[in-house]
């Protein structure tokens, strides 16, 4: 059907509208065009309506004409809309598929957060953080996807590292936006993408790598070198790397790609560059964990401890130190059966690599750092247990963690940390518990406990944290050199019931930390009130940090007697009691501001009368800003201040 003649009506009509009606009876245009509408008019009863309702207009008095006119229109417009339609030359082609999902949020809703990720100035940071942490699913949204993408070269480089960590577990869907618009030259920004793209897609984004190396600049083909690990068919290429790179980070980050590939090419390259340059390859295998790392990492392992089994007096040398703290890194994260061996072999020689001897002919008690060690460092033989707890708790390695119960029954206190480890995970906690109170307090309760068996536990269960939603404990902040980042365990632990609990209480001080990170974020314990009442008295005895966990869990598990608290852990003479932490105490006690003000006057009473001894002194003004914020609420909620 031609409705050629339906438009030409509605245009002419739309003429007169403007033009006025006061012509209309002159307009032989419309008359024209009415004529042409008349086969359409015969062939439809809507036309015929319309064609009626422009004769209709024509023949009308002028003071009629306007009403007849917006008739006729609108009449006309409603018939025109409906036969409405768009094209273009061509054949049809499908749309490619989009990024992201389309989640049932409005526009208004995402706002902020859209703004936080594309603007500028500060406190952005926090909204995106908050909103990802109550509504993770906005950020796989196709309006947000893109803006995050947009951050990565964001000014504010915490920021920048946050969208990517986000972008991170999107998975490869995410792959066309990190793509698209990219330069290899782009510098950070740019190198942020193909860091995030290497996580997210790994090997299947491997022609992209391939493509952007030739004309990649700086950050960039270094992002780009390291991407090529995920994939064995770059072995080659990352062999020529090697040996063009320029000395510095480019050959660095070329042998870490090449030792995350599994092969017996590899593996040569790898040995012959521990023969040539000890420190790259110990470097390189430090950032892999596959079985060929392991296996070369325990032989290297074994080289350099098999001089003190041939002989136990062989001293340690300053050279020899640091090669055996690189090592322990290197076998940090290392499962298979020859690092299960290298272990059982090693634990004969630990105590023999104690003490180095100084120019003067004095022994020095030689001391390694590590993740799980406290701030001076253990000796060589507490080192490489430690390195196997750590390991077992990324990675739960069955053969290690038997290894680890064996190792502990056969050497004792040592291997406290890594069985205590491995039984968590193979036994679970309540079937553990009995050995676990045994080795704290080996006298029986209300003893002493065992010095060595509070370090193993401070080293475990400190790493665990509570998942509400899942009802689990993991192994968690635990930092992967792989990945550059801290990541969780793979394994997640049933609830420590409350029989653990009460074991770390009655520890004392030095297990408060890790009986406080047990309790964190954990409802409906079930906990009797003499065991708050413990906890509470506790934590007048703590040092600032371990004291605000105790405020803010004892709150969150119904505690209310909180009269005089503060006065209490001052009179106590805790570590804390400097001017601002006091005032910073008296701020996180859950009590009405009443309280607080009550104790701020105490606390100044016994400072004007020289009962208390606060470093820093007691200024004045900061006692007045708290007692005018407290007086405020105070009236805020109706009551009356008084001094």
């Amino acid at each position: 059907m031609d409705l050629q003649p339906l438009y030409e009506v509605k245009e002419r009509l739309e003429r007169a509208a403007v033009a006025g009606t006061g012509l209309l009876g002159e307009d032989f245009r419309l008359k024209r065009a009415l004529e042409g509408l008349a086969p359409l008019a015969a062939a439809s009863p809507v036309f015929a309506k319309i064609h009626a309702g422009v004769e209709a207009l024509l023949s009308a008095p002028p003071e009629q004409r306007g009403g007849a006119l917006l008739d006729a229109l609108a009449l006309v417009d409603a018939v025109a809309y409906t036969q409405a339609a768009v094209g273009m030359p061509g054949a049809l082609e499908p749309l490619p598929p989009g990024t992201g999902t389309c989640q049932d949020v409005s526009y208004s809703q995402l706002h902020p957060l859209l703004e936080a990720l594309t603007g500028t100035g500060g406190g952005r940071f926090n909204v995106v953080q908050e909103t990802y942490e109550n509504h993770p699913e906005y950020f796989s949204d196709y309006r947000v996807l893109p803006a995050l993408v947009q951050g990565l070269g964001d000014s504010y480089g915490k920021l920048a590292e946050f969208n990517a960590a986000i972008l991170s577990r999107q998975g490869p869907g995410v792959a066309p936006l990190l793509e698209e618009g990219f330069d290899p030259a782009g510098g950070r920004a740019m190198a942020r993408r193909v860091e995030v793209l290497a996580q997210a897609a790994g090997a299947q984004a491997n022609d992209f790598y391939l493509t952007q190396l030739p004309q990649a600049k700086e950050e960039v083909r270094l992002a780009l070198i390291v991407a090529l690990g995920h994939s064995p068919a770059n072995a080659p290429l990352l062999l020529t790397l090697c040996q063009t790179e320029g000395k510095g980070a480019g050959r660095n980050l070329a042998w870490r790609a090449l030792a995350q590939l599994d092969t017996p090419e590899v593996e040569e390259a790898l040995l012959t560059l521990s023969r040539k340059d000890w420190w790259e390859a110990v470097d390189a295998l430090s950032y892999s964990d596959t079985p060929l790392a392991g296996r070369l990492t325990a032989q290297l392992f074994l080289q350099e401890l098999a001089p003190f089994e041939a002989q136990p007096d062989t001293p340690i040398t300053a050279k020899t130190q640091p090669r055996l703290a690189a090592l322990s890194k290197a076998l940090d994260g290392k499962a298979g059966p020859e690092v299960c061996q290298f272990h059982r072999w090693a634990a004969d020689v630990y105590p023999i690599t104690t003490y180095m001897p100084t120019k003067n002919g004095e022994e020095e008690k030689l001391l390694f750092s590590h993740a799980l060690a406290p701030q001076e460092g253990v000796p060589f033989r507490k080192l490489i247990p430690l390195v196997l707890t750590h390991t077992l708790m990324g990675r739960p390695d069955p053969q290690l963690c038997r290894l680890s119960i064996a190792l502990q029954e056969q050497y004792g206190r040592d291997f406290l940390a890594p069985a205590l480890a491995a039984r968590l995970i193979l036994q679970g906690p309540e079937a553990c518990y009995p050995w676990a109170e045994e080795q704290l307090f080996p006298n029986g309760p209300g003893a002493q406990p065992q010095e060595a068996a509070v370090s193993a536990f401070r080293a475990v269960l400190g790493n665990l944290h509570w998942d509400e939603e899942a009802a689990v404990y993991w192994f968690a902040g635990l930092w992967s050199p792989l990945l550059r980042q801290a990541t969780h365990g793979p394994v997640p632990l049933p609830p420590l019931d409350r029989r653990w609990f009460d074991l770390l209480l009655q520890a004392g001080d030095d297990l408060y930390e890790p009986l406080l990170n047990l309790l964190r974020g954990r409802r409906d314990l079930g906990l009797s009130q003499a065991f708050l009442a413990r906890l509470y008295h506790a934590a007048q005895r703590m040092t600032i940090y371990p004291l605000e966990q105790a405020i803010e869990i004892l709150g969150g598990l119904g505690w209310t007697d909180w009269d005089g608290f503060v006065v209490r852990c001052l009179q106590g003479e805790m570590a804390w009691s400097s001017y601002w932490t006091v005032y910073d105490v008296l701020n996180r006690l859950p009590v009405p501001p009443e309280e607080k003000l009550r104790q701020l006057r105490e606390l100044t009473r016994m400072w004007s009368e020289d009962e208390l001894d606060v470093a820093g002194g007691w200024p004045r003004d900061l006692v007045q800003s708290y007692t005018k914020k407290w007086e405020k609420e105070i009236r805020d909620r109706g009551g009356e201040a008084h001094d």
